[in-house]
């Protein structure tokens, strides 16, 4: 029996377009952006931030340094969050509904900045105080300092929650992220962020 449903965020519940963030700083000024995008990997810019291991403003700083170009703050977390489309709201009343009958969980590999625009949206959007409140309990990649695909992430989760991960379903749009799962014993499903989250369940209940 499944108890526990675990949810990803980006192309699961909400729409990105990672795309977007280099042609944001392309139309700020930032020329060769693939060279900037492949030295930011390098100096470990991304990953550090999401698995909180530098601070938003060192981020930022280094984001500077290797585009040569003076960014502002605003400049940069405007591009940064360039790449969050959509909130649709028929997925969040989907989270609400299946609460009523599942503990509801988010694992997501994100970042401060990020963090701090998904709160501000759903509280001027949904009328919501804080995006927890739309799921049992959250688990984010900068607050925890550990990321998917990492075993790790997933074995503190379970941990944490006490869950046992054969009563436990994990949707993810990433294979590997659901691969690392799956060796954990979690049921994982491969999401395509081209279809609908709502499409394996009915009335707040998992399609059998």
């Amino acid at each position: 029996m499944i108890k526990n449903l675990i949810f990803d965020f980006g192309g699961v519940i909400i729409d990105i377009e990672p795309i977007r963030v280099g042609n944001s700083f392309r139309e700020m000024g930032v020329k060769n952006i693939e060279i900037v995008h492949e030295a930011a990997i390098s100096r470990g810019l991304y990953l550090e931030l999401e698995k909180g291991l530098i601070t938003p403003a060192e981020f930022r700083n280094g984001l500077r340094e290797v585009s040569g170009v003076k960014l502002t703050d605003e400049q940069i977390d405007s591009a940064w969050n360039s790449m969050i489309l959509a909130f649709p709201k028929s997925r969040f009343n989907l989270m609400k509904q299946l609460k009523n009958n599942y503990n509801v969980f988010l694992l997501s590999n994100t970042n401060e900045i990020h963090y701090q625009y998904f709160n501000q949206y759903v509280v001027k959007n949904m009328g919501a105080n804080c995006l927890e409140e739309f799921f049992t309990k959250c688990f984010y990649s900068h607050q925890m300092k550990m990321r998917k695909p990492d075993q790790e992430i997933f074995i503190k989760m379970l941990d944490t929650l006490k869950i046992d991960p054969s009563e436990t379903i994990y949707f993810d749009d990433i294979a590997e992220n659901i691969l690392a799962a799956r060796e954990l014993g979690i049921h994982g499903i491969i999401h395509s962020p081209d279809e609908e989250i709502n499409q394996y369940f009915v009335d707040g209940w998992l399609k059998d």
